[in-house]
């Protein structure tokens, strides 16, 4: 699979958003797209499905144009889009049908993402960590060449977000997944790709290992980690650790986890992509 942008705009109601985006992805991975608030990400997103048309150039899917091209394309945004009256089974079976697949295929998600006791809830009466797994494991029927993730793990709790993340980590071994977030931390633990945009525009393209990096600092804010861990600073409410990589980082917050530590939440203060989000936050 390849996917090419080439002097790709487009917008909204006439105003440019995206500004003559070129770029390729051709091997399967998680590709993370960075950017700050109103960068472009989700209109980039929205183009990559087809639901925007471009103003000028090209988004091409193995040489053929979007429009032309036969590619399943899964896309996950901001809202779930299930029924909210379905309870989960029936819903899955539903898509399922629409997309062609057998109940084997079904039960095997069923399975993967933990959701035999979802089965008989109506979706509206699940939280919202329960929503998104369902939301996922829907995006994954039929087989789809390429998923587009717009802040799939937004709003969710760290442990829910890890385990999201890992199933992410599997799929993307033999296809492309676009994955955005706003979470620095989260981006360097799930991707090893990064598309970052800022005001419509393309500022790098690549391997996060291409950017400059020194010492990778993050700050954990939770209970029962002084029980656990020693070599840390307080900063405020946080938990300051000093590291060597990203891996580190994902070994470190995993051990805490695994000895009974809560932790709440996990913040970069020193990360090479910080200079694509600047001070905004979205």
């Amino acid at each position: 699979m390849k996917i090419s942008a080439n002097q790709f705009s487009t917008g909204y109601s006439g105003k440019e958003i995206l500004h003559n985006l070129t770029f390729e992805i051709s091997k399967p991975g998680i590709y993370v797209v960075l950017g700050k608030n109103g960068a472009g990400k989700t209109t980039l997103f929205r183009s990559l499905t087809g639901m925007l048309k471009p103003y000028s150039g090209t988004i091409k899917y193995n040489d053929v144009d979007l429009e032309k091209s036969d590619v399943r394309i899964a896309f996950l945004g901001h809202r779930d889009a299930i029924p909210i009256g379905m309870n989960v089974g029936s819903a899955l079976k539903f898509f399922g049908r629409i997309e062609g697949v057998g109940d084997d295929s079904i039960n095997e998600l069923i399975e993967r993402f933990g959701m035999k006791n979802m089965l008989a809830k109506s979706y509206q009466n699940l939280s919202q960590g329960q929503r998104r797994r369902v939301s996922l494991a829907k995006s994954l029927l039929g087989n789809k060449e390429v998923m587009i993730l717009d802040e799939p793990t937004s709003g969710l709790d760290p442990k829910i977000s890890s385990e999201i993340r890992e199933f992410m980590k599997q799929e993307s071994k033999d296809r492309i997944i676009l994955y955005s977030s706003h979470n620095l931390y989260e981006a360097t633990d799930i991707g090893s790709e990064i598309i970052a945009i800022n005001e419509g525009k393309i500022l790098y393209v690549g391997d996060i290992g291409g950017l400059s990096s020194g010492n990778y600092r993050i700050g954990i804010r939770g209970t029962g980690i002084e029980e656990v861990a020693s070599d840390f600073k307080r900063d405020g409410n946080y938990y300051v650790f000093d590291l060597k990589s990203k891996e580190e980082a994902a070994d470190l917050v995993s051990r805490l986890t695994t000895a009974g530590a809560k932790i709440y939440e996990v913040k970069d203060i020193s990360n090479p992509l910080e200079r694509f989000y600047d001070d905004s936050k979205e």
